[in-house]
């Protein structure tokens, strides 16, 4: 099925969540935004929708901010409250619950502009361990890491400077901006991982305060271009991939250099998972409107499988089970189904232990 932006104006789907709740109805959230620098028209339609898989005709539920949202993500306790990562650096809390009659949802709240990030949101995450589910972290390329508590948007709890070197060092440290950010409670709760517009990948760490632990690609084997997409291997935590320039690398925690490297692709990329169920599976989307299927328990030199899913050049990728949702800069999102042999892992038995 598609699920079509019903606005006149184009604008690209920049993010796509899976709704948490595993019910017979599945649900998908797009936020969509015109990234293209200064290309924002006046009449910029703010909307983004909550897409019910059972009615593809039209959204469910519309959420609109003062700007429109470039990411957002579910909270993990309560699923009717979702953050919005904003084009103008602030960050959105919204109650699904809380619809006026005409159907658009507004914030409930919304940090306080001086004190948010300078630039658009491009990744944002609740932080999973705290008891109440309040708190979360967002990221910009203004070069800011933020924690926020929804229930006191004010001021954000701590600001982290996302920098190429420590203090100590001699020389001022250049400031890295960062444009996604991947954060997983059960690899390491107090971990995060930041991917960043010069092509290196920042680990930040927050105990009692916040600090660089680790920076990726220092000594060699960043990207050439901005990190569009990074993600831990769901089986095996402590490796991730990153999608910039025109390849896609996969890093250990312990090596500060890539382990492995795809070969580069004729098109951009702009963005990629990991498979949920199979772990030596990842998916990568390019600008020339094609989905590559990258099997490395299969082989390692080669793409599995690809395929050409729009005209359009494609933004967005999410996939959850057999179904995989590809987002569009026409605003498209497109619902495949994948063949078992991409999501079943009982049909490669000991994939796992030959990945590790």
């Amino acid at each position: 099925m598609i699920f079509k932006d019903p606005n006149s104006i184009k604008r690209a789907a920049t993010k796509i969540v899976w709704h948490p709740e595993a019910s017979s109805e599945m649900r998908i959230g797009v936020t969509y935004a015109q990234l293209r620098f200064q290309q924002m028209p006046h009449n910029m339609p703010k909307k983004s929708y909550i897409w019910n898989l059972n009615n593809p005709n039209a959204p469910e539920k519309t959420l609109e901010a003062q700007s429109p949202l470039c990411t957002m993500a579910f909270n993990h306790k309560n699923f009717d409250i979702v953050v919005g990562g904003q084009y103008n650096g602030a960050l959105s809390f919204f109650d699904l619950r809380r619809g006026h009659s005409s159907g658009v949802i507004k914030p409930t709240d919304t940090t306080v502009l001086e004190k948010s990030h300078h630039d658009p949101v491009y990744g944002v995450s609740w932080f999973t361990p705290q008891k109440q589910g309040t708190e979360c972290v967002s990221t910009s390329t203004d070069g800011r890491l933020i924690w926020w508590d929804m229930k006191k948007t004010s001021e954000p709890i701590e600001v982290l400077m996302l920098t190429d070197s420590s203090a100590k060092d001699a020389a001022k440290p250049k400031i890295l901006g960062g444009t996604c950010l991947d954060y997983n409670a059960d690899a390491a709760p107090m971990k995060y991982m930041v991917g960043t517009e010069q092509g290196y990948i920042i680990q930040a760490q927050r105990r009692k305060q916040a600090e660089v632990s680790t920076r990726f690609g220092m000594e060699g084997g960043r990207h050439h271009g901005p990190i569009y997409s990074m993600q831990r291997n769901p089986a095996h935590l402590k490796y991730f991939l990153t999608i910039g320039d025109w390849s896609a690398k996969i890093w250990s925690e312990e090596i500060k250099q890539p382990i492995m490297q795809t070969r580069y692709h004729n098109s951009y990329l702009t963005d990629g998972c990991w498979s949920p169920t199979r772990p030596g599976i990842f998916y990568l989307t390019r600008m020339d409107g094609f989905l590559d299927v990258w099997d490395i328990y299969y082989r390692q030199n080669e793409v599995a499988y690809s395929q050409k899913i729009s005209d359009a050049v494609l933004t967005s990728i999410s996939v959850n089970g057999s179904m995989a949702a590809i987002g569009d800069s026409d605003g498209t999102v497109s619902m495949m189904s994948l063949c078992r042999a991409l999501y079943d892992h009982t049909l490669q038995p000991k994939e796992k232990e030959v990945m590790q």
